[in-house]
């Protein structure tokens, strides 16, 4: 039979081996490369070719106006539709809600595929005694033409769609973008696109990794099978080595089956902030040269203990847990550090929402009061003394040994980091930048958000007092700042109640 697949980019990889699965069957499936006139030409094409239409049902297929616009032609065509759910947070369409489809949201597993096959085998018996063919229908109504948008607003939707995290959407918007030439004197398209398809890329290897993961869970979970789930995860890891949520590594630990030397002190915080990582950092010295406000120079030196810090900013996700958590931000306590916090926390019940959505974004909107207490609160579930980085310790994450003014050396490079330069506007996934990183492996140190300090500026002494008023340093520079902002010698204060979609946060742990 000639099956037309309609899915979400975000679920390709899925996507291909559903396709793998049904290879007695002739399959067409759209590549999403382009955006025009030829590329809906070839969609209605391959749906007038096709014998059936498989729904790939996910979260963002559902809510795509193409995915949906290939339903409704598909359904104007008269051809068999065969749904299917391939992730378990899926909300079935109304339309779809009678219609019997096949769950392969846990897997290909031999009841679910059978649904599937089984019912296209019956479309294919309807086809002989019926030709769907038979009935002439035009493509050359409204209905068949392409979506449209609207040339002045398409960048500005596309830039909600990131913002959202939609970005499947936000690379079809900006290659229509390119594709009809739409100006634009201050925005790189071509960097916007790259960002896009970037994080759109991520997004598919998380689900990817999610489904693979969930079901080596379900084989941990029994003794019978546990020893195979360790030996599935090993595997697991070579493709997929940077996602554990549910920290693994430890748990296959004693079957000796995975890497005992994980790169991270010995605390369960994998286990309660997905995706967050440890860099170590060891004892040194940092000379910090700077500029106050009053554009007056300063010098002063510092040895720093061995710490360890966070190697991303605290992610969307991970202050998410916090915000969730009925003895995280509900919690009042975690402000009690001062008093001036604890009168703001009282007069500000709820929190701000980030500007920027999606999980591995860096948590913007958080004041200098929320961030302690982010630690405050992380401090005791974890049981170690955990607190933003002094103005010293930030420094020597960014620089290490040799006294460099960015990350990965002295020479400014826009393509190592997010900030003005990038034209993207928006924050970007905190593990985007890998060239970017600094000489301990520390990620976007430069540009992406600034980060709050401990410290205060009293008199150019960088005291960490957490009770006395004054403003608080924040360092790194942001996607909206130059790129000379993000250089080792740039310091900025700002009000610790202060919170802006530019300013972010990262922690560390204290050795003691």
């Amino acid at each position: 039979m000639k099956l037309f697949v309609s899915y979400a980019r975000v679920d390709k990889p899925y996507c291909i081996q559903i396709v793998d699965m049904l290879d007695i069957h002739e399959i067409w499936y759209d590549q999403r490369l382009y955006a025009g006139q030829h590329w809906w030409q070839e969609i209605l094409r391959r749906l007038d070719w096709c014998e059936g239409f498989v729904y790939l049902l996910s979260p963002e297929s559902v809510q795509s106006e193409y995915c949906r616009r290939e339903f409704e032609l598909a359904q104007t065509l008269a051809r068999p539709v065969f749904p299917v759910r391939i992730h378990p947070d899926t909300v079935i369409p109304d339309i779809l809600k009678d219609v019997q489809y096949a769950d392969l949201s846990k897997g290909l597993t031999p009841e679910a595929v059978k649904v599937l096959l089984n019912a296209i085998h019956l479309a294919e018996n309807e086809r002989f005694k019926k030709n769907y063919n038979d009935t002439d229908f035009s493509i050359s109504g409204d209905v068949f033409r392409a979506p449209t948008v609207d040339p002045g607003a398409v960048i500005s939707a596309a830039a909600a769609a990131m913002e959202n995290g939609q970005f499947d959407h936000a690379v079809y918007l900006l290659k229509q973008a390119k594709e009809r030439g739409i100006p634009s004197r201050f925005i790189d398209i071509d960097a916007l696109l790259a960002e896009a398809e970037a994080a759109l890329e991520r997004q598919a290897y998380l689900r990817e990794a999610e489904r693979d993961y969930k079901q080596i869970v379900a084989l941990l979970r029994h003794k019978r099978t546990f020893k195979i789930g360790c030996e599935a995860f090993k595997a697991f890891r070579q493709e997929f080595k940077d996602y554990d949520p549910e920290n693994l590594v430890a748990l296959c630990e004693g079957e000796g089956s995975i890497i005992s030397d994980p790169a991270t002190p010995d605390t369960k915080i994998g286990d309660l902030l997905p995706g967050f990582e440890w860099c170590p950092i060891p004892d040194g010295n940092v000379r910090f040269r700077y500029v106050d406000e009053q554009n007056q120079r300063h010098e002063t030196s510092s040895s720093v203990n061995a710490f360890y810090i966070g190697k991303y900013p605290i992610t969307n996700a991970q202050y998410q847990v916090f915000l969730d958590d009925p003895q995280g931000y509900a919690n009042k306590e975690w402000w009690r550090f001062s008093k001036a916090a604890y009168q703001w926390r009282g007069k500000h019940l709820f929190p701000k929402d980030s500007a920027f959505k999606g999980n591995e974004r860096p948590r913007e909107m958080v004041n200098w009061y929320d961030a302690v207490a982010f630690c405050n609160w992380l401090s005791d579930k974890m049981g170690a003394k955990i607190t933003l980085p002094t103005v010293f310790e930030w420094q020597r994450a960014f620089q290490g040994n040799d006294y460099r003014a960015f990350p990965w050396g002295n020479k400014f490079d826009k393509s190592r980091c997010n900030t003005q330069e990038s034209q993207l506007k928006m924050t970007t996934l905190v593990n985007r930048y890998d060239k970017g990183v600094s000489p301990f492996g520390v990620f976007d140190m430069a540009g992406n958000v600034w980060e709050w300090c401990l410290n205060l500026d009293s008199e150019q002494k960088f005291e960490a007092d957490m009770t006395a008023p004054g403003k608080r340093v924040i360092r790194g520079g942001s996607f909206m700042s130059p790129g000379l902002r993000s250089i080792v010698s740039f310091v900025f204060y700002l009000k610790p109640e202060s919170h802006y979609s530019s300013i972010g946060f990262r922690v560390v742990w204290k050795i003691d």
